[in-house]
């Protein structure tokens, strides 16, 4: 599996998440939400073999880098911590990472550091918080 990172507006994004972001399955997904992007973003796409298994699309906002809105093929546990490893990874030394995650993802990014700082009805706001050692 290959992680892909891509601005919000480059032109190799679009053949990578058109046909997802379009589907009305990934939208249901999505719990029927659009998928957004502008130069603002940062697009992390996990791929194998030519197919787009997933991604998350990161809005750098002057000191935050909120995730929202993202999608993981079958929820594949690999997939999903293989495209937070890489957002935490590129991102976590220069922003506060966020999520707005679906309450059925929860234990997929807390696995990955993150943990719940707010419930709402079918979302939690989810901070990544670096894990310091011990002096």
């Amino acid at each position: 599996m290959d992680i892909i990172q891509l601005k919000g507006e480059d032109g190799q994004l679009y053949p990578l998440v058109a046909h997802l972001v379009m589907n009305e399955g990934v939208l249901n997904y999505n719990l029927n939400y659009p998928y957004k992007t502008s130069s603002g973003y940062t697009w992390f796409v996990a791929t194998d073999k030519g197919s787009t298994l997933g991604f998350m699309p990161v809005k750098l906002e002057e000191d935050k880098a909120k995730i929202n809105n993202y999608y993981v093929a079958d929820d594949d546990s690999a997939v999903f911590s293989a495209l937070l490893k890489e957002i935490i990874k590129s991102l976590s030394s220069d922003f506060e990472i966020e999520s707005v995650t679906q309450l059925r993802h929860i234990p997929e990014f807390e696995k990955n550091g993150f943990a719940v700082v707010l419930y709402w009805k079918r979302y939690a706001k989810m901070n990544y918080f670096v894990k310091r050692e011990q002096r």
